[in-house]
């Protein structure tokens, strides 16, 4: 393993004041968690290193030996004991969505997490408490069991985000031809960021120095991760984030939907853009929308799911996409409702 994803280790067995940790017993857990060649006299330069950069609370007592290794107690940034309900409760949303905070991070916050818990229990009938239990983020879409992922994987592409260093993996992938995905490994991958789309965990990469295209991979087809020693050849520009990747690539279109009147979706005066406009069509029982949107994906999934409460006027080639998919729908159940009746008649 690297040297990076070493000290990374070493962090996870250094407990946090008044408990302490000699730099023996941190070289067996590394060599228990499979950093084999490695000998005490590395682990101790590598503590010495953490200690100096200073941005860790690592320390150290002197005072006898075998030295003592610990998180400094005063390297907390926020009083416990002053938590109030209102914080508690903001502490405690972002508990519940934290997933894809660094792993330093979700170490830092644990403390608060685990006072927001203690304070809002303390009065289970409190207005705060019973907010807590009366609002949730809902999924409007048909739920799915997500795949298991390898959580040591995830937990290191989150620091190699972090720390914006190249990792190594394997990931799995169809290639142009194929009909069946194989895994395969890769070296030099630049980690770009973490996308949560739909409940899905995607991850953002490109590979080496001069491919420049960005993949969004999910989370289940990555495995062995190595954070490398080595800084991330490319990065985001000053203005972009992993946040507008699904749509910078995709073009421009002049949407126009023809939408019946007593659709959920106009009833609920939902918009596809800040320039949608909706007027009265030729026909008494629906209306023209019209729209400056993405043609991406997702536009398509949310169209197919208003089923016949629309149809696509504008452009031609949006259209057209809806026009064979209902032809391709028509003959799979035509054809299906044929061998039904001879399966009965048979």
């Amino acid at each position: 393993m690297s040297a990076f994803q070493r000290k990374l280790d070493i962090l996870q067995f250094v407990p946090s004041a008044p408990r302490k940790v000699s730099s023996r017993q941190i070289f067996e857990n590394l060599q228990n968690c499979g950093h084999h060649n490695i000998d005490m006299r590395t682990v101790q330069r590598d503590l010495v290193s953490l200690e100096n950069i200073g941005l860790f609370g690592l320390d150290v007592d002197k005072r006898s030996k075998p030295y003592g290794w610990f998180i400094n107690a005063n390297f907390k940034k926020l009083n416990l004991s002053l938590m109030d309900g209102n914080t508690a409760l903001a502490f405690k949303v972002l508990e519940q969505s934290g997933a894809t905070l660094p792993n330093s991070t979700l170490k830092e916050m644990q403390p608060y997490f685990t006072k927001a818990s203690q304070v809002l229990q303390q009065d289970s009938d409190s207005l705060l408490t019973n907010w807590l239990r009366s609002v949730a983020d809902s999924q409007v879409s048909q739920p799915l069991i997500p795949p298991e992922i390898d959580a040591a994987s995830f937990e290191r592409l989150k620091s190699a985000i972090f720390f914006k260093k190249q990792i190594s993996a394997d990931i799995k992938r169809i290639f142009s031809g194929g009909n069946e995905m194989v895994w395969k490994h890769y070296d030099r991958v630049n980690p770009m960021g973490l996308v949560k789309q739909d409940g899905r965990q995607l991850f953002v990469c490109t590979f080496g120095s001069l491919h420049k295209r960005r993949y969004a991979l999910p989370l289940q087809f990555i495995r062995n991760v190595t954070v490398t020693d080595e800084d991330c050849q490319q990065e985001f520009g000053e203005l972009e984030s992993v946040q507008t990747l699904s749509a910078n690539n995709k073009e421009d279109i002049e949407l126009k939907l023809l939408v019946k009147n007593n659709s959920l979706f106009l009833l609920h005066g939902y918009r596809l853009s800040n320039d949608q406009v909706i007027t009265q069509s030729i026909q008494a029982d629906k209306s023209l929308l019209t729209a400056t949107v993405k043609d991406t994906n997702k536009l398509r999934a949310f169209l197919r799911g208003l089923g016949d409460n629309i149809e696509v006027i504008a452009p031609q080639k949006l259209r057209q996409y809806f026009v064979e998919l209902s032809e391709r729908l028509y003959f799979a159940y035509q054809e299906k409702a044929v061998q039904n009746n001879q399966m009965f008649t048979d």
